[in-house]
């Protein structure tokens, strides 16, 4: 008697089901903060991508070449306060790197990115910066780890919002074209975001 195990109705059995499959696409996805509200789907997932998963237990969508779409527009001033728009970059690929010093997952990626950067100066890397206290603790973090490339401040999350960013870190890598060709979804290593890059020629 003791060894009986009682069977929820099938009614029930589903709505289990459906809640431990939300619950697993909320961990995949929320990284290191609830991501920012959608403004438009410019930079949202494409029927045609390919999920896979990262190193790092993230998803990562590969979008093939006939169904890339252009990326949102991005414009700002850098945390060196200089101006800089992504139309400035177009005609090479590009990796955008959402991302907080305060994320933990942030901050493991960025040896990666930076690495990536000097061994690949065929392709521009951004940074997009969601500090909200000014910036002070994103420029000593840039600074400490010798990132040089251009890291936009998002302190209002408006570029996070246009380009669809569901949490943090999240990074997109662009085409030549300047067409969304990939998405990760988690801090990037440098096998993933090389095997990303390597695959756009």
């Amino acid at each position: 008697m003791g060894n009986e195990r009682r069977l929820l109705p099938g009614s029930a059995r589903l709505a289990v089901l459906a809640l431990v499959v939300g619950a697993s696409l909320v961990l995949a996805f929320a990284g290191c903060s609830p991501g920012a509200s959608t403004a438009d789907g410019s930079a949202g997932g494409s029927a045609g991508g390919r999920a896979e998963r990262g190193s790092l237990g993230g998803a990562a969508e590969v979008i093939p070449a006939a169904d890339r779409k252009p990326a949102p527009a991005m414009s700002g001033r850098t945390l060196t306060a200089d101006a800089f728009d992504l139309s400035s970059i177009r005609g090479r690929p590009a990796v955008v790197n959402f991302w907080a010093s305060w994320c933990g997952p942030c901050r493991a990626e960025t040896k990666a990115l930076v690495e990536m950067a000097q061994t690949h100066p065929e392709v521009a890397f951004i940074g997009v910066n969601r500090e909200a206290d000014g910036s002070a603790a994103a420029r000593a973090f840039v600074r400490d780890n010798a990132v040089h490339y251009p890291n936009i401040v998002d302190e209002r999350g408006t570029v996070a919002a246009r380009w669809n960013v569901p949490g943090l870190p999240t990074t997109f890598v662009l085409d030549s074209d300047g067409r969304i060709a990939a998405r990760l979804f988690s801090a990037v290593t440098s096998a993933s975001l090389n095997a990303v890059i390597a695959g756009l020629t």
